[in-house]
């Protein structure tokens, strides 16, 4: 339920970003907010906490967030996640409104993951391969999992290609046991 929230109150946001022509800004002041939600336990345990009166939440987000800059609409923005007792998916929303923004700009993000970093070289290659299959520019990121044995799994657009050791040894054994 709160990833389809989430989409939501992303596609809500973007919309009205789109409107300003401020959809990335709007992203990453809400990462800056996220981030700074995390870093201060005090804050994030007063923005949840129940007993607290929305009004002074709202009073709390204002003077802080202002102080650092964010704009009226991500303020009041992040007040209705906080009145909507939404606040625990903002990281979801912050996703969410980044992939609206990847899809209208023609482009996908994708996850390669293995269990050592990939250089340079094989990540252009890779990503040029996917840019092919996909037909839009890719955003590609590495992310070490040290249970891959070897090979790489790829996440791209809610598909999983799984090129991995542990995945190649598993169909040779159900392939053996199909012969036996």
């Amino acid at each position: 339920m709160s990833w389809i929230a989430a989409r939501r109150y992303a596609r809500a946001l973007m919309d009205s970003g789109i409107d300003r022509g401020k959809c990335q800004q709007y992203v990453n002041e809400l990462a800056e907010a996220q981030e700074m939600i995390q870093k201060v336990p005090t804050l994030k345990a007063s923005l949840l906490n129940l007993s607290f009166s929305i009004s002074s939440k709202r009073e709390l987000l204002e003077r802080i967030f202002k102080q650092s800059g964010l704009s009226k609409e991500v303020i009041s923005f992040l007040i209705l996640l906080v009145k909507r007792d939404r606040l625990p998916v903002l990281p979801l929303i912050i996703q969410h409104a980044q992939n609206i923004i990847n899809e209208r700009e023609g482009k996908v993000r994708a996850y390669v993951y293995s269990f050592l970093p990939i250089d340079y070289g094989q990540m252009d290659e890779l990503k040029e391969s996917l840019q092919e299959s996909v037909g839009k520019k890719v955003i590609l990121e590495n992310k070490v999992d040290k249970k891959i044995l070897g090979g790489i799994v790829i996440t791209i657009n809610n598909v999983l290609i799984d090129n991995s050791i542990r995945t190649q040894f598993s169909q040779i054994a159900e392939t053996l046991r199909r012969s036996e």
